[in-house]
């Protein structure tokens, strides 16, 4: 928690700044700090999210590469940002967040799926306390997945007007029976018959690779990932496992998921799919083939990828 005099100080410093445009010496100069302080200051209020960047995904996307993607899988919308390595899930989820961010203008629902790449999406997410938001989770899992993969203190977990519904169950478990079970219990039922109304849906989209959020979190191993494409999968919305085409293959371990089925997704406004990385080429091609996603924020290396 900051001190008073601390969070003062940095406001002071972030104003000068990028408001009156003052180098780091002129502040340190004005404020009687060193330059090192001032320096340190500016982190605090990167930090403590005194200072909050909104980049204009309109200028970042490439145009003439979002209008082809748009008219060859009939997407709603395409974001594209810059591709950086490491770094590009970073930014992906940046901009699904702030795609979001502008679309909420009053009392909103959206329906979060599994996975790093929607927690981290969640957690950069700013916005305003004058509206209601409600989080709406399309499977098990999620509420043992997401504190571990952000920011305890992101708006996420702290925004005081951010309601959660969140199935109370594993994602994968051992037998049909017991999942079929699971779903008709009536507080997982609540929560499933609210899915339709929401407003946005934001999901991921798997690829059959080490890096899965299935394999990291031990629900299937590399082995059965092998298996999987022998079958013919490509990619998983869901963990549910399909073809390149975008049918879903007739897996027995689908009967075992506790979650909201992807046919379902067709039906949904505005369901937003954010990936990054050629890895997962193959998975996008058959989501967008199969009708489940709206609309694609992803890097320009995916996207030009997504063309050849």
């Amino acid at each position: 928690m900051m001190m008073s005099y601390e969070k003062d100080t940095a406001v002071k410093v972030a104003w000068k700044y990028y408001n009156e445009g003052l180098t780091q010496t002129e502040i340190a100069t004005a404020l009687n700090l060193s330059r090192m302080k001032v320096i340190k200051y500016l982190e605090i209020a990167k930090k403590n999210h005194i200072i909050q960047f909104k980049i204009d995904l309109e200028q970042v996307s490439d145009k003439d590469l979002q209008t082809k993607l748009i008219e060859e899988f009939g997407l709603d919308d395409v974001y594209i940002v810059p591709s950086a390595n490491d770094h590009s899930l970073d930014s992906v989820t940046i901009a699904a967040a702030n795609y979001i961010e502008d679309r909420i203008t009053s009392d909103t629902m959206i329906n979060i799926g599994y996975g790093e790449t929607v927690s981290r999406t969640l957690g950069r997410l700013k916005i305003s306390t004058k509206y209601k938001v409600t989080f709406v989770s399309l499977s098990g899992g999620v509420k043992f997945y997401m504190p571990t993969a952000i920011d305890q203190a992101s708006d996420y977990y702290t925004n005081p007007n951010y309601n959660h519904y969140i199935l109370p169950s594993p994602l994968m478990v051992s037998a049909a029976a017991l999942a079929e079970n699971l779903v008709n219990e009536q507080s997982i039922k609540d929560i499933l018959e609210m899915i339709p109304y929401s407003n946005f849906t934001v999901i991921g989209v798997g690829a059959l690779n080490q890096q899965a959020t299935l394999v990291k979190e031990g629900l299937l191993s590399i082995r059965e990932m092998e298996i999987l494409k022998s079958h013919g999968a490509v990619g998983d919305l869901l963990s549910q496992f399909y073809d390149i085409n975008g049918d879903v293959l007739d897996l027995s371990l689908h009967n075992r998921l506790v979650s909201t089925e992807i046919q379902l997704l067709k039906s949904l406004h505005n369901v937003v799919a954010v990936a990054c990385g050629v890895e997962k080429k193959e998975a996008i091609i058959g989501a967008l083939k199969g009708g489940y996603i709206d609309i694609l924020i992803t890097d320009e290396n995916v996207a030009r990828s997504l063309l050849e």
